[in-house]
């Protein structure tokens, strides 16, 4: 009986499949439904987090985890981090995955095990930093041995996503620090974690400073970045809000445009940084505070947003929790707002209210964009097709498979969704509410994702209500 059920499920399906295929040959012209054009399927580049859910859940990060305190001014006690509070603030955040917190496992090996365990207890990835591991950068030998024997104190544990290897590790020709952390120092351990044990570490790239200046410097240093740590992710942190803002997103897109190009070169995925707040301070000097503090909501949803566009599939935010030297202001007081989603003691800043409501949309989108390669962009008004003057993968004429045109002041994100089409929409407007028109080939049914709620709307064109700097994400069907 199962045969014959089979076999009459089958004769079923050709023949259902027989009549969609005849319903998809039809006109083009008014309200009729034409079928999707089917690309060739192809493999996505992203990272699969086996603890975070996979390859269908997006890493949503934070750099400056928990970590143990150390200052008091005053008569003021920093509170402690390493607790079930945070923990809990951070996982309502939305964030699933820590990078770096002030913790070394050489040195703090007891707050290191504390923060993996109530790490896991959250659901909560973390990469450990150990110098143990990163101190033998300096031998002239690195054994496989013994940097597995050092990893295995902590890689039980269920939370251990990976090794924190080096920020902005710099060139002799391409440097914006004292020139202690050149690239070479890691070729042999970053060979040893990523090819002979395949852990997936962090390692940052320095964003460009300036154009005019470091452009041809830039992208040899990029090369050398892949080229002597071979990443299995690819990031840089480029912070576009500051008091002059005027011309950077020109340069913003510029190092974006790079990052991608490279990473769709080495078949690796980019994760992205967001500015969460500003006015770092790495100086320990008295700042004085200057509000209103930025980036605003709908800049902050434009940052995530356009990376999205650009086909990132991690997102970083920057400062998680703000360092003791970022709350130095004037006087001898404190300011305890002005950056991180959590500030100095334990206070939720309005990032983080912007994070936690653009992290449920990522939540909602992410099983299609971890799954998706990033074909290029289409960019329609005037500023974004000036910021993207210099970027390569904007494509030109603004069509992409069935879409035709887009009005608006839009930047569109054009993917290749397991052969169907995917679009990332974004409202490049940072000031304002608008409507952003697509209009298709022929009637299209679609999926639309905004706000992380679902919804399936069929038509020739699609108009679409957007807030400033707002992403919806559309699969066509």
């Amino acid at each position: 009986m199962q045969n014959r059920h089979k076999k009459w499920k089958t004769l079923l399906s050709l023949l259902m499949c027989g009549i969609m295929l005849m319903g998809c040959s039809a006109s083009k012209t008014g309200d009729t439904l034409i079928g999707s054009q089917v690309m060739e399927n192809e493999e996505s580049r992203a990272v699969s987090i086996s603890f975070l859910g996979g390859q269908d859940v997006m890493p949503i990060t934070g750099y400056v985890g928990p970590y143990q305190h150390e200052y008091s001014t005053d008569g003021n006690v920093f509170p402690e981090y390493i607790t079930e509070d945070y923990y809990q603030k951070i996982k309502d955040s939305g964030i699933n995955l820590i990078v770096y917190s002030f913790t070394d496992y050489a040195s703090e090996s007891e707050a290191v095990i504390n923060n993996l365990e109530l790490a896991g207890k959250y659901g909560i990835g973390m990469f450990v930093t150990d110098g143990n591991v990163t101190g033998k950068t300096v031998q002239d030998e690195i054994t496989v041995e013994e940097v597995a024997k050092e990893i295995v104190n902590y890689s039980d544990y269920e939370a251990f996503c990976g090794m924190y290897l080096v920020d902005e590790p710099q060139a002799t020709y391409y440097s914006m620090g004292d020139g202690s952390r050149l690239l070479g120092k890691y070729e042999q351990l970053a060979d040893v974690l990523h090819n002979k044990l395949d852990i997936l570490s962090y390692c940052n790239a320095y964003p460009i400073s300036d154009m005019g200046r470091n452009k041809e410097n830039y992208e040899r240093y990029i090369k050398e970045f892949c080229d002597i740590l071979q990443p299995k992710v690819l990031c840089w942190d480029f912070y576009p809000f500051d008091e002059i803002r005027e011309g950077k997103m020109e340069v913003y897109f510029y190092n974006m445009d790079l990052i991608r190009k490279t990473a769709e070169e080495r078949n690796i995925p980019f994760w992205a940084y967001i500015q969460a707040g500003s006015q770092w301070n790495d100086s320990y000097n008295e700042l004085p505070s200057k509000t209103p503090y930025w980036p605003n909501e709908f800049q902050f949803n434009w940052n995530v947003n356009t990376s999205l566009a650009f086909g990132a599939q991690g997102i970083q935010y920057f400062p998680l929790m703000q360092p003791y030297q970022f709350t130095l202001a004037e006087n001898g007081k404190w300011d305890f707002q002005r950056n991180g989603l959590l500030g100095g003691v334990g206070n939720k800043n309005q990032w983080y209210y912007y994070a936690q409501k653009i992290n449920k949309h990522i939540a909602a989108i992410d099983e299609v964009l971890m799954n998706c390669v990033n074909k290029g962009v289409i960019v329609s008004g005037e500023q974004a097709k000036l910021d993207m003057a210099l970027t390569t993968c904007e494509i030109k004429g603004g069509t992409f498979n069935q879409l035709k045109s887009v009005s608006g002041d839009a930047m569109v994100g054009c993917f290749n969704y397991h052969g169907k089409t995917a679009l990332y929409v974004v409202n490049y407007d940072m000031e304002h509410a608008q409507e952003i028109t697509l209009t298709f080939d022929g009637s299209q049914n679609v999926k639309m994702i905004q706000n992380a709620e679902t919804s399936y709307v069929k038509g020739k064109a699609l108009t679409l209500d957007m807030a400033a700097g707002e992403g919806i994400l559309l699969v066509l069907e």
